[in-house]
């Protein structure tokens, strides 16, 4: 028997919520994938109460794989596009309860264009995956290898990673009030699904309502934000949700989440020490188009991690 196998949904599982961004309802089905297929979201073509309809459910899908090279780039999100431009925003909390829940390979069906945003953190689509389950294959978990450092920079945000042993973290930000925050050290998925997968995406009030009256057409940004969907700070740095923190370091831990989602779309677990100042989405999409391409990378399938 394997030790370290490659994992998918026990069965179907659903999520319907509004986005992040768009404010619209959306909903998801998890479906059960073969190996070594990696993570797939599916643009369905139209709506049934709901859910896909069954008569047309086949007809005209759009399939975007989870992969780098498919990335566009977005404000303040993950969002996946096809070549001719369809799109599935906000995929990274999905796809970081995947890495903590062992999912390598999975079928996501979406009625719309993003990704219920839920409570703004991975830990209900956690809980759920593990209620339905998880079903091992017959494969072991692609790895990916750092072989040579690699670093992405814009202005005074970079992202680096260098060759290591496991997956390590030393990731810090800066806000104006809270000062500078920093956390590191190992992640896998046990540490995560226990620390962090609960931080909430967070942002500032002024922002939030700035897009709302700018009201952006074409790629809407943050209109679906409130303190059931996010984590709200003013301009002096107050939370203004009632509840407040969920723990002393959410902020920091949510930068973390983002980083665990954005690194499933290399297809495989990343190994290497990875180094952040006040990253940010597309620095994480270029760390990985850089490593890819530059071939810093030694890929094996290994039976432990």
């Amino acid at each position: 028997m394997l030790s370290n196998p490659q994992g998918t949904i026990a069965a179907p599982l659903n999520f319907k919520g509004p986005g992040l961004h768009t404010a619209k309802r959306h909903a998801i089905t998890i479906l059960p994938a073969p190996v070594n297929s990696g993570i797939v979201f599916v643009k369905m073509p139209q709506k049934w109460g709901g859910v896909p309809s069954p008569i047309k459910a086949n007809k005209n899908k759009i399939e975007i794989a989870a992969h780098w090279q498919n990335v566009k780039t977005l404000p303040l999100c993950t969002c996946l596009a096809s070549e001719d431009g369809h799109q599935i925003r906000t995929v990274e909390h999905l796809l970081a309860a995947f890495y903590a829940c062992g999912i390598d390979n999975a079928i996501v069906e979406v009625v719309g264009s993003e990704i219920p945003v839920l409570d703004g953190s991975a830990k209900i689509f956690i809980d759920e995956i593990e209620a339905t389950g998880v079903k091992p294959q017959d494969q072991s978990r692609i790895i990916h290898q750092v072989t040579k450092t690699t670093e992405v920079k814009e202005k005074k945000r970079s992202i680096k990673i260098e060759p290591a042993d496991s997956l390590i973290f030393d990731i810090s930000i800066s806000l104006s009030h809270f000062g500078r925050l920093n956390w590191q050290g190992e992640i896998t998925p046990e540490i995560f699904k226990q620390e962090m997968s609960s931080a909430r995406t967070f942002g500032r009030l002024k922002n939030g309502l700035l897009a709302k009256l700018t009201r952006f057409q074409k790629d809407p940004i943050c209109l679906g934000a409130n303190m059931k969907t996010a984590l709200v700070i003013d301009s002096k740095d107050n939370i203004l949700n009632k509840s407040g923190l969920r723990m002393e370091d959410e902020i920091i831990y949510h930068r973390v989440l983002d980083l665990v989602g954005d690194l499933m779309l290399a297809n495989g677990h990343i190994q290497g020490k990875i180094t952040a100042k006040s990253s940010a989405h597309r620095l994480n999409h270029g760390l990985l188009e850089s490593l890819f391409t530059l071939n810093h990378v030694k890929t094996i399938q290994s039976k432990h991690l």
